[in-house]
């Protein structure tokens, strides 16, 4: 059994402190960047980006169709001043009959190329109304997106340097417990599993106050009996057992 002085192992005990905080700030900085709230909002936001595009691209190609139908029924119509000019002119009866054949036909024509441009203006009117709906809850997802985030990363870098500062007290602390040897123990326990762990806690009447498990009986009068120096673990959970 390994052995430290009373004031040894209790400087343990700050070691420990801090060292629990730098898991606690670990996990915290973990669950930041695997956020599912931050996610389903960024989601959202990717979403948001898109749906505007797609409606921008939409109402962008009904103006140049509506552009094209404005353009149809002015060469139609201009075709028909046109003729009905050369009629007013005068000619021969078969010249006059064709070019009144040619007006009534450009006439349904024009008539066909109003009705199509009333339709696209009413497209186009309804494709304005529902992005001006649309809109408001784009934009909100984007701001609550960027909000999110903007809190998300302040937190991480306030975590980061409290880690960064907790760096100089957790070697300070390691130096002031004054026993190597038992320093060393502390680490072993500390990383042994492969993960962090709690390696030492105070003995809190007859239970750990790591894991909270009491002493059997037995375990309970060794620990009574032990020397002041010795070191003892505790039976489950197997961290340093500091007693008060």
């Amino acid at each position: 059994m390994s052995t430290a002085t009373p004031e040894q192992q209790r400087a343990l005990l700050e070691l420990e402190r801090v060292d629990a905080r730098l898991r606690r700030i670990a996990e915290r900085i973990a669950e930041l960047k695997n956020d599912p709230e931050t996610a389903r909002a960024l989601q959202l936001r990717a979403g948001a980006i898109a749906t505007a595009k797609e409606l921008e691209t939409a109402e962008q190609a009904l103006r140049q169709r509506l552009a094209a139908a404005e353009d149809k029924v002015a060469r139609v119509q201009a075709s028909i001043d046109k003729d009905r000019r050369r009629l007013e002119q005068g000619g021969s009866a078969k010249d006059l009959m064709g070019l009144q054949h040619e007006i009534d036909t450009r006439l349904r024509q024009l008539a066909e190329a109003e009705e199509a441009e009333l339709e696209l203006m009413q497209e186009l009117d309804d494709a304005v109304a529902h992005r001006a709906r649309i809109t408001p809850r784009l934009k909100e997802a984007d701001a609550d997106a960027r909000r999110r985030v903007a809190a998300r990363d302040e937190e991480g870098r306030a975590l980061t340097a409290e880690r960064a500062e907790l760096a100089g007290a957790r070697a300070a602390a390691a130096q002031a417990v004054g026993a190597p040897a038992l320093v060393t123990r502390y680490e072993r326990i500390r990383t042994g599993r492969g993960t962090e762990r709690p390696a030492a806690a105070q003995l809190r009447g007859t239970s750990c106050g790591s894991c909270g498990t009491a002493l059997s009986p037995t375990d309970a009068a060794e620990f009574r009996a032990a020397a002041a120096d010795a070191v003892l673990s505790c039976p489950e959970c197997g961290v340093i057992l500091v007693r008060p």
